[in-house]
C-alpha cells in the first residue's frame, strides 16, 4: 500500500511553506520545519541502524533536504513567534482531522512510513515516484 501525498504531514508542511513564502499565509512554518528536521534525524539514525539500503537512505536525505532543509535555510533569520507555534498546533489538528476523514489513522500512517523507509519498501509518495521514474527509465529504449 502506498500512502497518498495528502496523508503525509511532511508534504503538508512543505505546502504551508510555499503558501508562506508566496504571502498567502502570515504564520511562519519555521517551528514545525525545525521539529520535523529533528524527527528526520532520528529516522535517519534508525534507517542506518536497521540496515536500510544506501539508495533509500540517499533518496531520504535528498528529498528531506529539498522539502525541509532548504525551506528551513530560507527562514533561518526569522524568529519563531508564539502565534507561529499556535498556528502549527492548529495546522496539525486540521491534518489529523483530514487523516480521519479519509478513514486512515495517524499511527497507522506513521508506521507505514517508518516500515517503508526501514525495510526499503518505497511506499512513501516521493520514493514511490522516484522508483517509478527509475524503473521506466531503465525500460526505455533509445534508438
Amino acid at each position: 500500500m502506498t500512502l497518498r501525498f495528502d496523508l503525509v504531514f511532511s508534504y503538508w508542511i512543505f505546502f504551508w511553506y510555499l503558501l508562506y513564502i508566496f504571502h498567502f499565509v502570515k504564520y511562519s512554518p519555521k517551528f514545525i520545519i525545525g521539529l520535523s528536521i529533528i524527527e528526520n534525524i532520528f529516522m535517519l539514525i534508525m534507517m542506518i541502524y536497521s540496515g536500510s539500503n544506501r539508495r533509500t537512505i540517499g533518496y531520504f536525505i535528498v528529498i528531506n533536504s529539498l522539502i525541509k532543509g532548504l525551506p528551513y535555510y530560507t527562514l533561518r533569520r526569522e524568529k519563531i513567534r508564539y502565534k507561529d507555534i499556535i498556528a502549527t498546533i492548529v495546522y496539525f489538528i486540521i491534518f489529523v482531522i483530514w487523516v480521519h476523514i479519509n478513514n486512515q489513522s495517524l499511527i497507522g500512517n506513521s508506521k507505514l512510513i517508518y516500515d517503508s523507509l526501514i525495510k526499503n519498501k518505497n511506499q512513501t509518495p516521493f520514493l514511490k515516484l522516484i522508483n517509478e521514474i527509475e524503473r521506466n527509465y531503465k525500460k526505455m529504449k533509445l534508438f
